[in-house]
């Protein structure tokens, strides 16, 4: 009897995942435990082993599949039954095989033993297209055995999972950087470049600028990446059915940034390095949350005998946005309000080099009950965020400028250089009202404005 393998829930908050890759072919034994596929969901990928040992049957879910958990992916059959069913067809090897006259007809001209067939895993009556199927199969592993496998590239799962979809030959872009992995960038830029016109008419000595547009020859289509695809679903899903509100707010970061050069002196004698811009702002975020939960909260439908409600959380676990080779990821600081800065700054370095790496696990990245998302680094001022699915605001987060301010010092005022930083709250109308994100606001610029209340 076949055992369906479905789409696992690997993470609290995973509702789908998409199907990246099969390690197998159907016909294939596995053991319990093996990698049987690798799946992505939240994005992260993770391999997905066999439950039982025995052969895989029937694949039923593709490559790039998205789908919800619990939707079968495939049919196991376990050892024994499997062994018992070969052994059943080595003893009547002999009888005949029930099949349709074409699928006959296809079996001689292809040389092929119906008793074969059965064994590789088709029911009967066997019918022609499970004659096709078998030949195409046996001579794709007639080729695979004789192909001489090229030396092994170091590349990144996305980068050959592109590569396996566009025929890109890995093992020539390897060589453009030897000793380094071969990213999911460097096959796009590849399909950029062999996508363009590879004869351009030569320029005049003055170029003047064409008005016309672009044909679509020149254009360059690229797909979307399992990734992007997942981020798109989300965020489309996010702005249609959430109310977005924004609120912008900027403080004076001179005794933040004073508090971690003070908090670096000290822990170098640790060999500690001096807390990030990030760890700090985690830091006030958690402890403004706490004094602020109905910021920490969710708007749910239906939950409270029927009715909307609002679902607050008491505890504080803060996502924070991470820029990858990948794509965008979002480790999550479990607990972040029980964390001290120092520990929240350890935490947010691990994190981080593991996103870049590739190695967060779906707890890493599941959970979060408000999300940061910190551009200070790219230059950017001040920009609004889409708030993730399951929350109800996120915080976005400018660089530090210094610039002159107006300084009071009780009747009289003056001009002064200060640090200053840019932040924006969006927030769910259903949740959140102006007021209350203000006041949200107005309690993280007093923390941040007041570093050493955290400590």
């Amino acid at each position: 009897m076949d055992r369906p393998l479905t789409m696992p829930k690997l993470g609290a908050t995973m509702v789908e995942g998409t199907v990246l890759r099969w390690f197998y072919q159907p016909g294939a034994w596995v053991s319990k435990g093996e990698p049987l596929l690798e799946v992505m969901t939240d994005k992260v990928n993770i391999e997905v082993e066999a439950p039982i040992s025995g052969r895989l049957a029937k694949i039923l879910a593709q490559e790039g599949d998205i789908l919800p958990i619990g939707t079968p992916l495939a049919l196991l059959v376990d050892n024994v039954e499997a062994q018992t069913i070969a052994e059943h067809s080595a003893f009547s090897a002999l009888e005949p095989i029930a099949s349709t006259p074409a699928a006959k007809r296809e079996a001689a001209i292809h040389n092929i033993d119906l008793h074969v067939v059965v064994q590789a895993g088709a029911t009967p009556p066997l019918t022609r297209d499970d004659i096709l199927v078998f030949a195409a199969k046996h001579n794709h592993v007639e080729k695979e055995a004789t192909y001489i496998a090229p030396p092994k590239v170091q590349a990144t799962p996305l980068a050959q999972k592109i590569a396996q979809e566009y025929q890109v030959d890995l093992q020539a872009l390897a060589e453009r950087k030897p000793g380094e992995k071969v990213t999911r960038a460097d096959v796009e830029s590849h399909l950029q470049e062999i996508a363009r016109p590879r004869q351009e008419e030569p320029e005049a000595s003055i170029v003047t600028p064409s008005l016309l547009p672009r044909t679509a020859e020149e254009d360059v289509v690229l797909p979307l990446t399992p990734v992007r695809q997942l981020v798109a679903k989300r965020m489309l899903h996010s702005v249609a059915t959430t109310p977005h509100i924004y609120l912008d707010l900027e403080i004076d970061m001179t005794e933040a940034e004073r508090c971690r050069h003070t908090i670096g002196h000290h822990g170098q004698a640790q060999g500690e390095a001096a807390p990030s811009l990030t760890a700090l702002i985690v830091r006030a975020t958690a402890a403004t949350l706490v004094h602020h939960p109905e910021v920490n909260a969710v708007f749910e439908q239906g939950i409270l005998n029927g009715k909307d409600a609002i679902r607050q959380r008491k505890a504080v676990h803060i996502g924070i946005a991470t820029d990858t080779e990948q794509a965008l990821l979002t480790p999550v600081i479990h607990n972040a309000h029980e964390m001290s800065l120092q520990a929240i700054a350890h935490k947010l370095r691990g994190l981080t080099h593991s996103a870049r790496e590739g190695t967060l696990t779906p707890e890493e990245v599941t959970g979060a009950t408000f999300t940061i998302s910190n551009l200070g680094m790219y230059g950017i001022d001040t920009f609004h965020a889409i708030i993730v699915p399951g929350q109800c605001a996120i915080l976005a987060v400018g660089k530090v400028t210094r610039r002159g301010v107006v300084i009071e010092h009780g009747e009289t005022a003056q001009m002064e250089i200060r640090p200053m930083m840019k932040v924006s709250l969006s927030a769910d109308h259903r949740v959140l009202d102006g007021a209350s994100g203000s006041r949200f606001l107005h309690q993280l610029q007093q923390f941040l404005e007041h570093p050493y209340l955290l400590l």
